[in-house]
């Protein structure tokens, strides 16, 4: 009794260029995604994709927004701490003038004393307030509120003083208190200033969020395809994987009958 072996292997044959090919492919998608391609002959990276220009742009010209907005706050805070200052010693002012009233000799000279004194340091503040060695009160501050250019300029209210006469005299408890509600009015109008601008922030810093955000999308779309073309390779290797494996099974038990 004789066998003629019929060509069943010819299908494991065809089936093994389908599996070389599906895992090369998968290597190669693989490779991209892992970014450790080191062949010369290999195809460009996935991070080599760039994020669309005008995305970039706009990114650049918020984080840009962001510093101009920021640095206003800081002097505006700067201001706020000043005025605060002022209304503490106006304050004292009024209650050193109240005692003049009835103070003589000694005593009336030594609180004249502490009155020119308190004027000095309400003077002080005025000239002195420095944001990044630049004068804040009196001096105009510009913030860039958003990425298209759009800015605002606030100026903090400088602070008089007490009594400007010549020579300098202790001033008197209505100059004090004129003093300290000048101060008190310039303190509550930079504090709505400053709110303004610190809501601004917020804003500027959602939207730098969301910017980076999509930049970030836009650098993922290659890792996406890379990682499909992955998947398509291992699901086009399976099938050829098990008709390589059935023809030779099919060859196996022919030969069995030898």
């Amino acid at each position: 009794m004789s066998f003629e072996i019929a060509p069943v292997g010819a299908g494991a044959v065809n089936a093994r260029p389908d599996i070389a090919l599906s895992q090369a492919n998968a290597t190669n998608a693989l490779a991209k995604i892992s970014g450790e391609v080191k062949s010369a002959a290999a195809v460009a990276q996935v991070a080599t994709s760039n994020p669309p220009a005008g995305l970039v742009s706009s990114l650049a010209a918020t984080q840009t927004a962001i510093t101009s907005t920021q640095n206003a706050v800081n002097v505006l805070q700067t201001a706020d701490a000043a005025y605060a200052k002022g209304v503490t010693l106006a304050q004292q002012g009024v209650a050193l003038a109240t005692d003049r009233l009835t103070a003589t000799g000694e005593s009336a000279a030594a609180i004249d004393t502490q009155l020119l004194a308190v004027q000095a340091g309400i003077d002080s503040i005025g000239a002195n307030t420095t944001f990044g060695g630049v004068p804040v009160l009196g001096n105009p501050v510009t913030a860039a509120v958003n990425s298209t250019g759009a800015s605002i300029t606030v100026t903090p209210d400088s602070i008089g003083s007490v009594n400007a006469g010549a020579p300098v005299q202790p001033g008197s408890i209505a100059e004090f208190q004129a003093a300290a509600t000048a101060i008190t009015n310039s303190r509550a109008a930079n504090a709505g200033n400053l709110i303004s601008l610190q809501n601004s922030l917020q804003v500027l810093e959602t939207t730098i969020a969301n910017q980076q955000a999509a930049i970030g999308q836009a650098l993922d779309v290659g890792v996406v395809k890379e990682m499909m073309n992955l998947s398509s390779a291992n699901i086009m290797s399976d099938p050829a994987a098990a008709l390589q494996a059935q023809a030779m099974q099919m060859s196996d038990a022919v030969f069995k009958l030898l």
